[in-house]
């Protein structure tokens, strides 16, 4: 079990600021525009959290021109300038003409071709977004200048330049390139702040740390902390990933959500490899930019740990199930938040940061108690002499609401302009 906390802590850090990520079920319909394509012959496959579905019916639909070549068994798409290749049984796909790998392979059941839907669509032009409360996939017509828009605002004082922008955990390949002003704004910042730098080595006593707060050291094991129904979820959770069905016992309950949720993200299509703040980092290493941590993730951990038992068990089920009964927050999908990132859409993020239905526990530790140190730390920036520019990038969600940071910086009487 230690390999796989080591294994998996970069990806509890990336998606620690929202806890509903949802993994994929399998949808009651699928819409093009609005117009629903699915029939009796059109039957979707799930499997590992991608949605496969027949590909003659979906070529037809979309309007792509579809070649076959049996020797090679290769089907080969084109629409209006964008193309693609798949080979049946290999993850290796090409998108106009680059390599990229897929996380399920095409496969023939009987006669029928499967293709991921998600892959086939975006590369063909469209915007592909999950309604979990419809259990429904919809499929928009998507322009190329929608792409990667996000939230960004600019403020400035006595000399000093912050730029302010809302970033996504979990991302995927349509989410780029980012518009001009955002990358511009990067490459005039002397310093990149993020929430925590995850490029860097974890310090040793943060390991001592997480492995200190993550075990029951009092003779307990998890299934003294939850209910047998919840532990059996757990249980089947584990096997369903090859894994002893008894490979939690030793973990509180809070540091079980955060494991399960990392495998659910790595296994679905937004991932954090390909996150907004990945991106940035990475950018910010290669241009030998310095990269500030906003955050202690010691306190973070800290507060997860002194969460209580009601609210750990409702987190676990909700990531375990999403749409489980009584969730301590909105049962949100990954695919809307990267659809309102996508397109810039303030106003959105505005009513999903108002946290309505959220347990008011889970807001204040994640969200008041995080955006107060953080905004403090950017006043410094702004208030300083040295006449610098940061590029600040922090979850969209810490942004908007009563304790915003865009709030609570604007109440410090900064001046804030949408870029």
């Amino acid at each position: 079990m230690k390999k796989i906390s080591a294994l998996l802590l970069s990806l509890f850090l990336l998606t620690s600021a929202f806890s509903s990520a949802q993994a994929a079920e399998k949808p009651s319909s699928i819409r093009l525009n609005g117009e629903q394509i699915q029939s009796s012959k059109f039957e979707p496959v799930i499997e590992k959290g991608v949605t496969l579905v027949p590909m003659r019916h979906l070529m037809e639909k979309l309007g792509v021109q579809v070649k076959w070549n049996e020797a090679t068994r290769t089907v080969s798409g084109s629409k209006e300038g964008l193309s693609f290749s798949l080979q049946i049984g290999s993850t290796k796909a090409t998108v106009n003409g680059k390599a990229v790998t897929l996380l399920v392979a095409p496969k023939q059941t009987g006669n029928v071709t499967y293709v991921p839907l998600r892959f086939v669509a975006e590369t063909v032009g469209y915007q592909v977004a999950w309604d979990a409360s419809l259990r429904q996939v919809n499929l928009t017509t998507k322009q190329q200048s929608e792409r990667g828009r996000g939230f960004l605002w600019k403020i400035e004082n006595k000399g000093n330049t912050v730029y302010l922008l809302g970033t996504m955990h979990l991302a995927d390949e349509s989410m780029y390139p980012l518009r001009p002003e955002i990358e511009n704004a990067f490459k005039a910042a002397d310093y990149l702040g993020v929430e925590v730098d995850l490029m860097k080595d974890i310090p040793e006593e943060t390991k001592k740390l997480i492995g200190d707060l993550s075990v029951y050291k009092d003779g307990t094991t998890l299934k003294d902390h939850i209910s047998e129904e919840t532990y059996q979820k757990v249980t089947a959770f584990l096997k369903a990933q090859g894994l002893p069905e008894n490979s939690f016992d030793i973990f509180k309950t809070w540091f079980v959500e955060k494991q399960i949720l990392a495998i659910k993200s790595s296994q679905g299509e937004q991932k954090p490899d390909m996150g907004i703040d990945r991106y940035l980092m990475e950018k910010a290493y290669k241009a030998k930019k310095p990269v500030i941590s906003l955050e202690n993730i010691d306190l973070q951990f800290k507060a997860m740990n002194n969460f209580s038992d009601s609210l750990n068990e409702r987190l676990l089920l909700q990531t375990l199930e999403p749409g489980s009964p009584n969730p301590p927050t909105p049962d949100v999908s990954v695919d809307f938040l990267a659809k309102m990132w996508s397109e810039g859409d303030y106003n959105a993020l505005a009513e999903a940061s108002k946290f309505i239905g959220f347990d008011a526990e889970w807001v204040k530790a994640q969200m008041d108690d995080r955006n107060v140190p953080m905004v403090e730390k950017i006043k410094g920036y702004l208030n300083s002499d040295k006449k610098e520019t940061y590029f600040i990038g922090v979850g969209s969600l810490h942004l908007l609401g009563d304790m915003g940071m865009v709030t609570l910086l604007e109440k410090e009487g900064f001046k804030l302009e949408k870029q």
